[in-house]
């Protein structure tokens, strides 16, 4: 695949993640297949539809309003881009049942994207939401393990 080709689709992924956490769905529905688009994150049984990642993605911006997404690495090859990003915000509203604790969090996450034609058909997402946990308070720090 040529570089050209390999760096629009890194632009089309870096765009997703901007639409998303800005709630910008006029963009995310741009570079979107809605009817093919499947989405995998940890914990759902099935891949998600559009509508169910939408849905999830409010979600995540009502709980931290503030919400931003730095990319860290891309890779891309063939009909895949791979992104390693840092997520950070302010848990300023309820997320997964449990009630704003007002701290901040900083994680990271990986996400697998496969574009085809200039449109995202299918989604890996990986963010770590236990260290997210860990830092709102809801689950408590482990001791510490001694020295390998």
């Amino acid at each position: 695949m040529e570089t050209k080709t390999l760096d629009v689709n890194k632009k089309i992924a870096r765009q997703s993640f901007e639409a998303l956490t800005k709630g910008d769905y006029n963009l995310f529905e741009k570079i979107v297949d809605k009817k093919k688009f499947k989405m995998h994150f940890p914990g759902n049984k099935n891949p998600m539809s559009y509508a169910d990642s939408l849905k999830m993605n409010d979600e995540y911006n009502t709980a931290f309003p503030d919400a931003k997404v730095t990319i860290e690495n891309q890779i891309a090859e063939g009909d895949y881009v791979v992104t390693r990003v840092i997520y950070q915000g302010t848990n300023k509203g309820e997320f997964q049942g449990m009630p704003a604790s007002g701290k901040k969090i900083k994680t990271s996450g990986l996400s697998l994207q496969h574009i085809v034609k200039g449109k995202i058909v299918e989604e890996w997402d990986e963010l770590d939401t236990y260290d997210m946990m860990k830092q709102m308070g809801a689950i408590p720090e482990m001791e510490k393990a001694e020295k390998w």
